[in-house]
């Protein structure tokens, strides 16, 4: 399991979630989206500074929770899928973990 900050999801956000099968929470932020857009509208014909500046700060938080949390989500959901985590090494990519596994004698 990739442990820390996840760019594809800062970046990527839920076309990340749907990749990594995430629907609920990709659904939550589609709402979100939605919702957010008919705020950010009504703020900006209201010419509510405080209102267009709510919605920016909204943004950043849709975009940096699954930044900081994607990774943990993602684990929790492959263990609701019945995906065991047996082991973790240390490697910069998941094809470098895959090579240190298969290394192993016995494997």
């Amino acid at each position: 399991m990739k442990v820390g900050f996840s760019w594809p999801a800062a970046f990527l956000i839920v076309i990340w979630m749907l990749a990594k099968k995430l629907w609920k929470l990709s659904a939550i932020w589609i709402l979100a989206y939605i919702v957010l857009t008919v705020v950010q509208d009504a703020a900006v014909k209201a010419n509510s500074l405080a209102g267009i500046l709510m919605v920016l700060a909204v943004h950043m938080a849709l975009a940096l929770i699954p930044a900081f949390q994607g990774n943990e989500w993602r684990a929790k959901d492959l263990s609701k899928r019945g995906f065991e985590l047996v082991d973790s090494v240390p490697a910069k990519t998941p094809d470098a973990a895959i090579a240190q596994v298969l290394e192993r004698p016995g494997v």
